[in-house]
C-alpha cells in the first residue's frame, strides 16, 4: 500500500500545571512528577491526501508520569481530543488519523508516548494569537479557556519575547522555537483529573511536519 502524502503547518501552545520553565523544554521529568496539560494545534496550511485541512484545530486535555524524553519505561500519558467541529468528517477522520500518530513523521513520534485515548469528540475550537505572540489563548465550546500572554520582567525588552532555541524536548519536534508566556486562562474540562489542575506554565511553538520528518 502506498502510504498517504500530508503536511501541517501552524502554531502550537500548552497550558500545564508545571512551574516555569516547562521542565519539558529541556527534556526533563515534571515539576511534581505528574504534569496535567492542555495543549492546542491550529492548522494554519494542510492536506491529508486530497483533504485541505487549513483552518482547523485540535485540542488535546491529558496527563502524564515520568520523563517521556529519556525512553523512561514507566513514562505514561492519557489523553482526550477534541477535533474542530468545523471540519466535515472527512477532515476529522483525517486529524483523528494525524493525531492519534497512526500515520508517521512527528505526530507519530508524539503518539507513540499515548497510553490511552480516553475519548475523541467533535467541538467548535476557536484559536486566537498575537502576530507579535503578546498572547496566545484557544476555546473549545464551554469546555475549555486557555491562554497566557507573554512573559516579561524588569530587565527584559518589552518589545523582545523570552524565548529558546534548540530546546532539548519539544512537543512538536525539533528545530522550533519556543516563547513563554504567563499564563491568563487555565480551563479545561473533558476527563477527570488526578489532580486539580491549574496553570503553571505556558509555551508557544510553531510547527511545520511532513511524513518523513521527525
Amino acid at each position: 500500500m502506498t502510504a498517504t502524502d500530508w503536511h501541517l503547518k501552524g502554531e502550537w501552545f500548552d497550558v500545564c500545571s508545571c512551574s516555569m520553565p516547562c521542565p519539558c523544554t529541556f527534556a526533563q521529568s515534571p515539576t511534581d512528577g505528574c504534569c496535567r496539560f492542555t495543549l492546542v494545534w491550529q492548522i494554519h496550511e494542510g492536506y491529508f491526501g486530497d483533504v485541505r485541512l487549513d483552518g482547523l484545530g485540535v485540542v488535546a486535555l491529558g496527563e502524564f508520569s515520568g520523563n517521556m524524553w529519556v525512553d523512561d519505561p514507566d513514562a505514561t500519558m492519557k489523553v482526550m481530543f477534541y477535533i474542530d467541529a468545523k471540519g466535515t468528517q472527512e477532515q476529522r477522520d483525517a486529524l483523528e488519523e494525524l493525531f492519534r500518530g497512526n500515520v508517521g513523521g512527528w505526530p507519530g513520534k508524539f503518539g507513540s508516548l499515548i497510553s490511552e485515548v480516553r475519548a475523541v469528540t467533535y467541538a467548535p475550537i476557536v484559536f486566537d494569537a498575537a502576530e507579535d505572540l503578546a498572547y496566545w489563548r484557544a476555546s473549545v465550546a464551554d469546555k475549555v479557556n486557555v491562554g497566557a500572554e507573554a512573559l516579561t520582567g524588569p530587565t527584559a525588552d518589552p518589545g523582545r519575547r523570552v524565548q529558546l532555541i534548540n530546546a532539548p524536548g519539544a512537543e512538536v519536534g525539533p528545530g522550533q522555537v519556543a516563547t513563554w508566556g504567563v499564563v491568563s486562562d487555565d480551563h479545561a474540562e473533558g476527563f477527570d483529573f488526578s489532580a486539580e489542575y491549574r496553570g503553571g506554565s505556558s509555551k508557544h511553538f510553531p510547527f511545520d511536519w511532513r511524513p518523513d520528518a521527525s
